[in-house]
């Protein structure tokens, strides 16, 4: 009797430990048409039909779209999605998986987290190459928490069995709501998302989707709108076109001519490197493209970079990343850790702007500096900028959320903050010898 039920019980634990996505997803009525689109598409789903019995290393997540989210993608696109062809749905579906067995407690980070994915293709990803060679892939940030207009507040979600929803951002910013259900397949995990990710486009195409239209229009005046989109690992702080708005003249007076100009302005914007919010910690010291210092500090729940506010947050390009400010950046005092506010005055006054400092010879002082009162409630925006000298350059990790200074950061996979789910395989080796002493005592 002893025998029969440890044959049992083993295989069972077999049949489990090597379910493909497909069975794994059977009794989903929700997830029916992903089922059928895998089937009918073979080869763009090579990658879900064929991994399994992976290692912990190479296992996977699957964020599988809803049967709802099939019917939106058809009215939103005047096609089903398994027209499209199959190249394009490839990339699709490699948005679509996370690196990594990710459980609902993986994907809960108080600042969140960026995960990397599986898309690698050049168009939807040009974030660089990691210190060791391989490309850097796409990402989508994962956040249980409400950050956008740059505040975390907490947000009341529907619950689930397996916890509270989550909100992921791809492509132009777009979000959608992840639905915790922990589902394992041999090749990893999978949960369910109620709309389509987004692919990300480049960094002028993003900004415009978030009403950045002032950066955008900036960058086209100075001609540099080419070489913004296509300088690989570059994040934009954009201010929005409410803060432009407040110093008269900027678009028109001089263009390109000193510290004073319009693009000398846009190049103080950019960041060289993928700066996701969990990026910015506080007391850290960056350098824009052209050399000058910008001080992060954390406060009452708000991002400040110098002494303007992150009012909109992680809109992901195919090169980085987009963040919109509620005014101009001001310079940074690196003597006294003091911001001087962007004002016509100093824009009037070419002589009143300061040189860029060499990051060796600034403070890294992490005194949380007064920051001036915003006058603005500018709405979501995003902007980037031409790809010029950097005196400092950060690249975001291809793991989870990078928790180091930015100028510091070094571009290697991070996995520090994964809890690797324990595979099945040894689940299965462990409970079968534990049954074989049972059965010979």
């Amino acid at each position: 009797m002893k025998l029969m039920i440890l044959l049992s019980m083993l295989v069972e634990a077999s049949i489990v430990s090597a379910q493909t996505l497909l069975n794994a997803t059977a009794n989903y009525t929700q997830l029916s048409d992903f089922r059928e689109l895998l089937m009918t598409n073979p080869n763009a789903a090579t990658r879900l039909l064929t991994n399994v019995n992976l290692s912990a290393a190479q296992k996977i997540t699957v964020l599988i779209p809803s049967n709802d989210a099939f019917t939106q993608f058809q009215q939103n696109n005047s096609m089903p999605v398994s027209a499209l062809a199959s190249s394009d749905l490839a990339n699709i579906l490699d948005y679509h998986t996370l690196q990594g067995s990710l459980s609902s407690s993986d994907l809960q980070h108080p600042m969140g987290l960026t995960a990397p994915t599986a898309l690698t293709n050049q168009t939807y990803d040009n974030r660089g190459l990691a210190s060791n060679g391989a490309k850097i892939p796409q990402v989508v940030y994962v956040s249980s928490v409400n950050t956008a207009n740059g505040t975390v507040t907490t947000v009341k979600r529907q619950a689930t069995s397996s916890g509270a929803n989550f909100d992921i951002k791809s492509g132009e910013g777009l979000q959608t709501t992840l639905e915790p259900v922990n589902g394992v397949w041999s090749g990893g995990m999978f949960q369910i998302v109620n709309s389509f990710l987004t692919l990300p486009v480049n960094q002028t195409n993003t900004m415009a989707s978030q009403g950045l239209n002032s950066f955008v229009s900036g960058l086209a005046l100075t001609d540099v709108t080419e070489g913004t989109n296509a300088a690989p690992g570059l994040t934009c702080v954009c201010p929005a076109d409410q803060a432009f708005a407040a110093i008269p003249g900027l678009f028109t007076r001089n263009l390109t001519d000193g510290l004073g100009s319009l693009l000398a302005t846009l190049t103080r914007h950019g960041l060289t490197g993928s700066f996701y919010t969990p990026n910015f910690t506080d007391g850290s010291l960056i350098h824009s493209q052209n050399g000058y210092p910008i001080l992060v500090t954390r406060l009452n729940g708000s991002i400040f970079l110098n002494d303007a506010r992150i009012v909109g947050t992680n809109f992901i390009s195919n090169t980085g990343c987009v963040h919109a400010l509620d005014r101009v950046m001001g310079f940074l005092d690196t003597t006294t850790n003091i911001t001087t506010p962007a004002t016509a005055a100093i824009y009037d006054n070419a002589s009143n702007i300061p040189s860029p400092i060499p990051l060796s010879k600034s403070t890294t002082s992490s005194t949380v500096i007064t920051l001036a009162t915003s006058s603005s409630s500018a709405s979501v925006s995003t902007s980037t900028m031409p790809t010029t000298s950097a005196g400092s350059s950060a690249s975001s990790s291809a793991g989870t959320t990078v928790m180091a200074p930015a100028s510091t950061a070094t571009g290697k996979p991070s996995t520090a903050n994964v809890a690797w789910p324990i595979e099945l395989g040894t689940w299965s080796r462990l409970l079968g010898g534990a049954l074989w002493s049972w059965l010979l005592l």
